[in-house]
């Protein structure tokens, strides 16, 4: 239950009666005694005390803040186990002004990470028993005036020469090196740092920079652990996640062979008036959450204190605030990151139309005691841009994704989704002709075997060409202060006053094919081009173009770094 994620429309505030539904808020006491103990958190938790990076994903909501701390407070008390650190930097946003203020904002950004790390490692050597390391005193620091810089910074403030010393003395490799010592001095093996709301989607700049720091902290006894999002996470030319660690996937899936068990478990821990509520009623907004406790637990509280006039009036309300809401967030994503405007607007009908096909299927089981929550989308019939808008809304939580399979070939496979089930559950995706569309009759129908087979479809079936040929990334902002422009036709930035690349220019640039990129070899040109990235958008497009290069033979992480930079440097040369 990440920190920095809006709560559920329509639902009981956060904070009623004593009870906290964000992991970052909770106390020690609630996540020892309120961890829902099972083998799928189990796994998560042993992830993120292993060895190596990980990487843990998944929708606002669904555990990440919650098994990151417990994992720390775990470790904490136990001296057998890791030194574990755990810092949060859901305030980077406060630092976006940098980025139009000093060229050197990058430099601070990394002094501001380093900086926050430090003092979190500061806070646990207080916190653990016997002597104390004082890891800031490796850099001739002192706690004040670490707290100051990052007071300043996350305040707007200017810094001072002081905190320009600072700045100059924090390097990765001496907070790397003073962390491993700090491990040494408390007797622990190696070090784990949990590295919440990494995801600093929101500035991008500082996003690529941040997975640059977190490469290099990773050594033999340093495993970073970072929470991130499918859809608005870039990791830059320098990282690459497949190689340089293992993702984890902190979203407890429906078809869990006991997830409703541990979403009971995780209501009788954190919610014990939970008990109180029938069976039926319970069991059907476990679905409807769709494996995030926290939308569980909020949906829960909101039915204790609705005064409904009958049950099932009362949850098509609590149901219509959770989809109203989850539609919100996605729909947020456009206005948040104006490049994705269009992938997000697409997105939203195609997720309709996803949730429609199921409900026809489910229709046409007919008699059958089965139901259908799956559809797959043949692999070729998807682009870069198709598959980013659906990351897109697997990151809003109203996707899970499915590992792929195979059907009918290896050059057949399918991305496997299944729509979120309150959405499902609005339109009557699970009402029995027999029993109706009572919330017993729904339970009843998802408490049936899945199908053998997902629906299978192309998207091109479900958008149609014309839509599809839509698809693209949106205008650029002002180069000079990153403004959003307010027509297509716009010449000169409202903001600055400085030129903009018009429309047709910056269709004509995302169009070129690499023979206009003078740094890259023919070898390459033609390798991408086999690979289905014929133009300079098809590239800029990807979500991870690193990771994604590497998936081509004899393509290796310096050579997928050289081509990202050869194609970034002739963009910015081209619009500068």
């Amino acid at each position: 239950m990440p920190p920095n994620s809006h709560s559920d429309a329509g639902l009981a505030d956060g904070l009623l009666d004593g009870f906290e539904e964000r992991a970052d808020h909770v106390t020690e006491e609630v996540l020892r005694d309120g961890t829902v103990k099972g083998d799928y958190y189990d796994a998560v938790h042993e992830s993120l005390v292993a060895k190596g990076l990980v990487l843990v994903q998944g929708p606002r909501g669904c555990g990440k803040t919650h098994m990151m701390r417990y994992t720390w407070l775990v470790c904490r008390d136990d001296k057998t186990q890791p030194l574990a650190i755990y810092v949060s930097f859901n305030r980077y946003l406060r630092l976006e002004p940098l980025l139009r203020k000093r060229p050197d904002a990058l430099t601070i950004f990394q002094a501001w990470t380093l900086s926050r790390i430090l003092q979190a490692a500061d806070d646990l050597d207080k916190a653990l028993k016997g002597k104390k390391f004082d890891i800031l005193d490796s850099f001739d620091l002192d706690r004040a005036s670490i707290d100051k810089l990052i007071g300043r910074l996350e305040r707007g403030l200017s810094v001072s020469d002081r905190d320009e010393e600072i700045v100059k003395a924090l390097t990765i490799d001496g907070v790397a090196d003073a962390i491993e010592e700090m491990a040494t001095f408390h007797k622990r093996k190696r070090a784990i740092i949990l590295l919440d709301d990494a995801a600093l989607t929101l500035t991008p700049e500082y996003l690529v920079e941040f997975f640059d720091i977190v490469r290099v902290l990773k050594r033999p006894r340093l495993s970073p652990k970072a929470s991130i999002y499918p859809g608005t996470t870039e990791f830059g030319p320098r990282f690459h996640a497949n190689h340089e660690g293992k993702t984890v996937t902190a979203w407890l899936p429906v078809e869990h062979q006991t997830y409703r068990e541990i979403m009971g478990g995780i209501a009788q821990r954190r919610f014990p008036e939970s008990s109180t509520i029938p069976s039926e009623v319970n069991d059907y907004l476990k679905y409807a959450a769709f494996g995030v406790p926290r939308a569980y637990l909020a949906m829960l509280r909101e039915w204790k204190a609705g005064n409904y006039a009958t049950t099932q009036q009362g949850l098509n309300t609590i149901i219509q605030s959770h989809n109203d809401a989850r539609k919100k967030e996605f729909l947020s994503l456009g206005l948040k990151m104006p490049r994705l405007a269009t992938l997000v607007k697409v997105g939203d009908t195609f997720f309709n139309k996803c949730v429609e096909t199921i409900r026809e299927a489910n229709e046409n089981l007919g008699d059958k005691n089965e139901k259908q929550i799956m559809f797959g989308l043949e692999s070729s019939s998807l682009e870069h841009l198709t598959d980013r808008m659906i990351n897109l809304l697997i990151e809003a939580g109203l996707f899970y994704e499915h590992p792929q399979v195979s059907h009918g070939g290896p050059d057949r496979t399918y991305r496997r989704l299944t729509p979120h089930l309150s959405a499902l559950i609005a339109v009557r995706a699970f009402s029995s002709k027999s029993k109706g569309t009572s919330h017993r009759a729904v339970v009843e129908f998802l408490s049936r075997p899945s199908t053998k087979h997902p629906v299978r479809r192309q998207i091109d079936t479900l958008l149609g060409q014309a839509t599809l040929n839509e698809l693209k990334l949106d205008l650029p902002p002002c180069q000079v202060c990153h403004t959003a422009r307010m027509s297509e036709g716009q010449k000169f930035c409202h903001n600055c006053g400085s030129k903009l690349v018009d429309d047709s220019t910056f269709t004509r640039l995302m169009k070129l094919p690499f023979d206009e990129v003078p740094r890259l070899t023919e070898w390459a040109r033609q390798k991408l081009v086999d690979n289905h990235i014929r133009v300079i958008g098809d590239l800029l497009s990807l979500q991870d173009p690193g990771t994604e290069l590497r998936k081509i033979y004899m393509v290796g992480s310096k050579r997928a770094e050289r081509i990202v930079t050869a194609v970034e440097s002739y963009v910015d040369e081209f619009v500068s």
